[in-house]
């Protein structure tokens, strides 16, 4: 009943108020996604789309403006203890979870009525961030709660989750005590692993928590009104939301599209409202371009599961054979030295500028070189090997004269053959495995380091499978102050840089865009954090 009158309530104020509505608003926004998620369970993801999903469906303690300013969310007030590791927050009274109608099918009226009107607490982050720690979660970002106090010990199975520093007084409080002091803990507290968690809901789910819009409960500006895998994803306004901010659109479609070219397409026809353009895509002359983010570093791939490339001397040979002269300034681009895009942060830092110089560049010595590339083909068993190079038109001349280079440094034994293919191309022989050396760029979704050198744990683009690799990366996901997640870091960057599994040349940007007869779209950071909530469109 209390729903009925909200809602007959929501009408006659949206009637008095049309002639105040905001021009633009009450519109359908649309933004394509690569693919479809796995799953919406904000403790287990770690998919860019579900992320940003997930951004825009939930409400944690606090959220960013589109300046990437710390706002309040759920919690509408915040102290921390003059030694910066206790956080009280006071959450708002009333907020409300919004369930899918289609549960009364499902589970009865009883539990529809139940959760239909079901406050957000304190309790409900308790659980969440439980949840994201306990080893049986197996959360790929479980590292970003690491520190809380015992969150290490609760992750490894050595602690109760009873014990993370984590406790709610009453529904409205909340206090989390750190091992430390976090600079930039407010802003991990917008990311996905840290939105809410009604207990009682979860285990309901029994296992399909998030796999599908009638399984998930959102608090956010926009719940999930239906999820088609194989096509789109549509997010409505959520009436009940309690945040500071009017939610402008009716609803938010996300397509799923993995092609870049198609993209393009759609935001030149005007059918996409923004979207995320790598270095390679033209903007539409009808679309603002909103930020520019150095995320991606271009530079040679090595395809490691290729039955030649998978042997380090080969790769290490052309590597240190490689005349960066021959790509200086190239497409008025300065030369880097570093696999982590420029964008990406280590705390509220960045990474690159906190290791300057630091890296280990693979420097030319045609000596060390020719002894290599006899090493390998004698670990191959062969006299001889053939190689193809996938190159874009604008690198074409300077990887020609590459080409002679590695002929005349390595031998005989070395043929190459160079094929000009279209960014989008290149792009998808890289992501099918179908190439051996590729001259493409890297994107990181993630505006977090740790996360984008993870991201290739289990081999990623260049299918480098490696022990090594994967113990770097457990190492500095599981680190507990800060100097250690620079260390674990640095080095996990040079195991692949040393490995000749990637040889940087660039860092370039993608740009985020958006259809000029729209506006109110922000993105404060990496792409996870594009927000609808002040989406409009005119047209």
């Amino acid at each position: 009943m209390r729903r009925l009158i909200s809602a007959v309530t929501a009408v006659i104020l949206l009637l008095m108020c049309t002639a105040c509505t905001p021009k633009g608003s009450g519109k359908s926004i649309s933004y394509p996604l690569s693919a479809s998620p796995s799953t919406l369970d904000p403790q287990y993801v770690n998919d860019i789309n579900a992320q940003i999903i997930i951004n825009n469906t939930f409400e944690g303690l606090v959220r960013l403006d589109g300046d990437g300013n710390v706002i309040a969310g759920i919690a509408n007030e915040w102290d921390i203890s003059p030694d910066g590791k206790t956080y009280t927050f006071r959450l708002k009274e009333g907020t409300e979870w919004f369930c899918p109608t289609s549960l009364k099918n499902e589970f009865g009226a009883e539990f529809y009525k139940r959760f239909s009107s079901e406050k957000v607490t304190a309790h409900d982050f308790v659980f969440a961030f439980q949840r994201a720690v306990m080893p049986e979660t197996k959360s790929p970002s479980a590292h970003r709660l690491f520190v809380i106090e015992n969150a290490p010990e609760v992750y490894s199975g050595e602690y109760s989750e009873n014990l993370l520093g984590v406790t709610a007084p009453d529904n409205n409080t909340l206090i989390v005590k750190l091992t430390e002091k976090c600079d930039d803990f407010l802003e991990r507290l917008t990311e996905a692993v840290f939105m809410p968690c009604n207990k009682d809901f979860f285990n309901a789910m029994n296992g399909r928590y998030g796999l599908s819009n009638r399984h998930i409960l959102c608090n956010g500006p926009f719940y999930i009104s239906s999820w088609d895998s194989e096509t789109s994803l549509t997010a409505k306004r959520n009436g009940y939301y309690a945040g500071k901010q009017e939610v402008m659109p009716a609803s938010v479609v996300f397509s799923f599209d993995s092609s870049k070219k198609s993209v393009s397409d759609k935001l030149a026809g005007g059918n996409a409202t923004a979207a995320l353009l790598p270095p390679d895509y033209p903007i539409p002359e009808n679309c603002n371009v909103i930020r520019e983010s150095e995320n991606s570093s271009f530079g040679f791939i090595f395809n490691c599961s290729d039955s030649i490339l998978s042997t380090a001397s080969i790769r290490l040979a052309l590597c240190k054979s490689i005349d960066r002269s021959l790509f200086k300034e190239q497409d008025n681009t300065p030369l880097q030295s570093g696999f982590v895009p420029k964008s990406c942060l280590v705390g509220a830092d960045s990474f690159r500028d906190k290791v300057g110089t630091q890296t280990l560049a693979i420097n030319r010595n045609d000596a060390e070189a020719v002894t290599l590339w006899k090493k390998g083909l004698a670990d191959l068993g062969k006299t001889s090997v053939t190689l193809t190079v996938l190159c874009p038109e604008w690198l074409d001349s300077a990887v020609r004269q590459q080409l002679q280079i590695w002929q005349k440094t390595l031998g005989i034994g070395l043929g190459i053959t160079i094929e000009n293919k279209s960014p989008e191309e290149i792009e998808a022989a890289v992501s099918s495995g179908n190439y051996q050396i590729a001259l493409s760029g890297i994107e990181s979704p993630y505006e977090n380091t740790a996360d984008f050198l993870a991201s290739f744990a289990d081999g990623g683009v260049f299918r480098f499978h490696s022990a090594g690799y994967e113990q770097a990366v457990n190492d500095l996901m599981t680190s507990e102050s800060y100097d250690e997640l620079i260390t674990g870091c640095f080095t996990a960057e040079n195991f692949i840089l040393q490995n000749a599994v990637f040889y940087p040349l660039y860092s370039r940007a993608s740009h985020f865009v958006v259809f000029n007869e729209a506006d109110g779209i922000t993105i404060s950071g990496a792409e996870n954090t594009v927000c609808f909530i002040n989406a409009k469109r005119y047209d």
